[in-house]
């Protein structure tokens, strides 16, 4: 089981290398992901994400696309836009991706590596947790 702590990582390359990993048949646990960056500033996410809800199907609005607005499963979606969904082996490595917000108890923080190459911030970068705060997500204390 790998555990890789995502604190000041970019989302999509983090994300593209998560799946990679899970695709290989590993498990993976992110942790802090609230702190993962995400290239835009904050506005421009709002806006981004806004257009992205407001998306509807003219036949069934029930089989509109769903965005989550807590930041481990924003993180999830990001992974699964990554992964071969309509298989068996996607939907399998989706089911090994476990992802937090913070840090639990069970995880030892000893074994969590940072990947290389992942932390070059670009200039107007906010965080995830940001993005979801202003999409009226909480943090648990």
């Amino acid at each position: 089981m790998k555990i890789i702590d995502a604190k000041g990582l970019v989302a999509g390359r983090l994300a593209s290398k998560v799946a990679k990993e899970l695709l290989m048949g590993e498990t993976v646990s992110v942790v802090n992901v609230s702190d993962v960056v995400v290239s835009g500033t904050l506005a421009y996410e709002i806006k981004r994400l806004n257009s992205l809800k407001h998306q509807k199907s003219k036949t069934n609005p029930e089989h509109s696309p769903k965005y989550p607005r807590v930041p481990r499963m924003l993180f999830k979606r990001m992974v699964r836009g990554m992964l071969p969904k309509k298989t068996s082996r996607g939907r399998d490595a989706l089911h090994r991706l476990r992802a937090y917000e913070g840090v639990p108890v069970t995880i030892d923080m000893g074994k969590a590596e940072r990947p290389a190459g992942l932390d070059k911030k670009p200039v107007k970068a906010t965080t995830l947790g940001a993005v979801c705060r202003a999409f009226s997500w909480a943090p648990q204390q």
